[in-house]
């Protein structure tokens, strides 16, 4: 399952994202990932809700993925607008509790 190895390689990078902005919970990430990696939004999703966050802060939170076709402006926040390669794997949003 291609969408479990990059949940893995992204989640070193969701948890410092917490750490550094002091979540004690996280209820909801926010990702965007380019078409080119072929993963499905879903199985993105339950690779970290049903796996990677269990026994964690982000255990319960809920995935947002969206998927990127090469040549789509990404609009992300503090960011000047740029044009998707498809290649992106980004972490755009958090929530919880500090």
């Amino acid at each position: 399952m291609h969408e479990h190895g990059l949940a893995k390689e992204i989640w070193p990078q969701i948890q410092q994202i917490a750490d550094d902005n002091g979540f004690s919970k996280v209820t909801r990430v926010d990702l965007t990932v380019g078409s080119l990696h072929g993963v499905a939004a879903e199985m993105m999703a339950h690779s970290l809700e049903d796996h990677a966050f269990c026994g964690t802060i982000f255990d319960g939170a809920h995935v947002n993925v969206t998927t990127v076709d090469p040549t789509v402006t990404l609009e992300l926040p503090k960011q000047e607008p740029t044009v998707a390669t498809g290649w992106e794997l980004m972490i755009t949003g958090m929530e919880g509790d500090r």
